[in-house]
């Protein structure tokens, strides 16, 4: 039975520890390694870790000065002993049969990398016990295929939840000392790879909070975005220099993704910086409205915004929350 280290971030979430570590004590795979990485908490997350601990010997707590995900991922991968890992947000919480799903699609395919989409749940409350298999469908894709699925955020996004990594792919390429780390290089982890399987099944609960218009103010590390965009347009001048699906793509992904900036900019009251976004919009609204790969609701933001931030800045308020 292949041992599975699984690797939280712990940064002040007391409230959803119960749903997150808990939730993973209830695997019905049980060769697991519990790496709790506390990442300069200053609320009670600490102590229930420990509580959780004296349970079961399968976790260890690495306490570190607050240094963001990607540092603390990277930690506990270098403190696990697993031959594959597995990542989880503390604010989110696996379906108790997701690890022994992963495990025998890596066995069956025997792929290095597996893959399963995000489910998005509003109340913790209705935590999910195993779920049997519905209309299960398995895709192999060529490697620009499928960085362009990640790109678009279809069939795969670039974050690491959801995903079982074999060892070597994280050691090869860990993740990078920055905000927006997982888009930075998600796209090294699907090339390195060498067998990817992406599967339909939902077993990851991805937790968001209701109203994700809440305000939130611009700081200079949100440009962190721009910086994971350039290190994509990098890797594909290199793997794909003629392949202009892909760039088109990943300039999709620059505006789509890239709101997230632009409404921290507007929060901050940053009017010459938002409209110089809206001009940098404006210029490639065609390339947005005629992409069927885009959705129609990011399509609808590309053209308010590029028309006039004010109306975008009302309408994201008024009808455009999650």
């Amino acid at each position: 039975m292949k041992k599975i280290s699984v690797i939280v971030p712990v940064y002040n979430v007391e409230k959803y520890l119960k749903y997150s570590v808990g939730g993973i004590l209830k695997q019905t795979y049980k060769n697991l390694e519990i790496i709790l990485v506390n990442d300069g908490s200053e609320d009670n997350s600490l102590a229930i870790c420990e509580e959780y601990s004296k349970k079961d010997d399968r976790i260890k707590i690495i306490t570190v000065e607050n240094g963001g995900q990607g540092r603390a991922r990277n930690i506990g991968l270098k403190n696990s002993t697993g031959d594959w890992i597995l990542f989880l947000d503390a604010d989110d919480y696996y379906d108790n049969n997701a690890v022994e799903y992963l495990v025998e699609l890596a066995e069956q395919y025997e792929s290095d990398l597996v893959i399963t989409p995000l489910r998005v749940v509003r109340d913790h409350a209705k935590n999910r016990d195993d779920f049997s298999i519905v209309n299960e469908k398995i895709i192999i894709l060529n490697k620009d295929r499928l960085i362009q699925e990640m790109y678009y955020g279809r069939l795969l996004g670039a974050t690491p939840c959801g995903k079982l990594y074999k060892r070597e792919v994280l050691e090869k390429w860990p993740f990078p000392d920055q905000l927006f780390e997982d888009l930075a290089i998600a796209y090294k982890h699907l090339m390195y790879a060498k067998k990817v399987v992406v599967s339909n099944q939902y077993y990851y609960n991805y937790y968001q909070r209701l109203g994700s218009t809440t305000k939130s103010k611009y700081t200079p590390q949100l440009e962190d975005f721009y910086r994971a965009i350039e290190k994509n347009s990098k890797y594909l001048e290199e793997d794909f220099p003629d392949n202009r699906e892909l760039s088109v793509a990943l300039k999709s992904r620059m505006f789509t993704g890239g709101f997230q900036v632009v409404n921290s900019m507007i929060d901050s009251g940053m009017t010459k910086e938002v409209k110089a976004k809206s001009l940098e919009y404006r210029k490639d609204l065609f390339m947005i409205i005629f992409n069927r790969k885009i959705t129609k609701k990011d399509k609808i933001k590309h053209i308010l915004f590029a028309i006039s931030p004010n109306l975008y800045a009302f309408a994201r308020k008024k009808y455009l929350s999650n």
